[in-house]
């Protein structure tokens, strides 16, 4: 499996909110496993950047932490767009939501 390191923001209000949190608590990212990657079209994408508390079935049930402890996530991306890492816990909402952080972060 694919793993990535990201600092994920827990309930975020919007896709600013993650990119402004990152670059502030970069150097706070952690190393999480992907466990699927979903390809979205624009409009969904733009739904989860303006809205990730919103339902979104295709979450439903996924994410967490594995059976050594290890965070899974979702990977969402969209053709020319930057790839978002939800971990739903379970939910159908982007209950947590990063982006990949460059080692230098």
């Amino acid at each position: 499996m694919k793993t990535v390191k990201t600092y994920l923001v827990r309930k975020p209000t919007d896709l600013d909110e993650v990119l402004s949190l990152t670059q502030k608590y970069g150097f706070e990212a952690t190393e999480v496993k992907v466990a699927e990657t979903i390809n979205l079209d624009e409009k969904t994408y733009q739904n989860i950047c303006d809205n990730p508390l919103a339902d979104y079935d295709f979450l439903a049930g996924k994410g967490g932490y594995d059976d050594n402890g290890i965070r899974q996530v979702i990977a969402l991306s969209c053709k020319g767009k930057q790839t978002l890492y939800a971990d739903p816990s379970g939910s159908s909402y982007c209950r947590y939501l990063g982006i990949k952080v460059n080692e230098r972060s």
